[in-house]
């Protein structure tokens, strides 16, 4: 009959079995700090949009659908948005003589509003300025988006808007953006970036 002796594990490690923990350790950490650069990468990713005839440039988000066939040079959406589709827009205006700052398009696109969106209710035209500086107007508002389609269990969404006025070259030039409230914040975010490439 034989013995086994079972002897008490080394509790020192060897140089090869500590570089092999600390090689993991960079490694998981490499893993995940691409895998954040990649996501970011893909959320982020733009496409330029480039009107020569307007002479406006801009950069949108790759995922969202342009259209190009309205009342405006282009307008972009999110359509991975289960409700309202988040907007961008640009329009363009002749500028009134009479009033050469452009105040009275914004009214006169308010009171449309007012006539074909459920609840529209805007705030007072103030003061905005683009991130290069330039001096422009704006108007804040809100309405509730309802579901056409009577089969769906649909809940109004309230939308805040927003139009910012522009004058060059004689002209006014309108942005709009519009988003549902719950994704507002995050949305806008997007919404600046677009103005930071905005050219005209």
């Amino acid at each position: 009959m034989g013995f086994i002796d079972i002897l008490e594990a080394s509790g020192d490690l060897s140089p090869r079995q500590r570089w092999s923990h600390v090689f993991t350790v960079v490694f998981a950490l490499g893993c995940i700090l691409l895998g954040i650069i990649l996501r970011n990468n893909v959320l982020f990713a733009t496409t330029r949009y480039v009107d020569v005839e307007a002479g406006i440039e801009a950069d949108y988000p790759t995922n969202w659908l342009l259209d190009t066939d309205g009342d405006y040079v282009f307008r972009v959406r999110d359509m991975t948005r289960l409700d309202f589709k988040t907007v961008i827009q640009v329009s363009l205006e002749p500028i009134s003589p009479d009033n050469p700052n452009g105040r009275n398009i914004l009214d006169a696109l308010s009171l449309a509003r007012s006539q074909t969106l459920t609840a529209y209710d805007a705030s007072a035209i103030g003061d905005y300025f683009l991130p290069d500086g330039s001096p422009a107007l704006s108007m804040a508002y809100t309405f509730v988006d309802k579901e056409v389609n009577p089969l769906l269990d649909f809940v109004p969404t309230v939308v805040i808007g927003i139009d910012i006025l522009v004058i060059k070259r004689g002209q006014a030039i309108i942005i709009t953006f519009q988003s549902d409230e719950r994704g507002y914040d995050e949305n806008f975010a997007i919404f600046q970036r677009f103005l930071e490439t905005l050219d005209f």
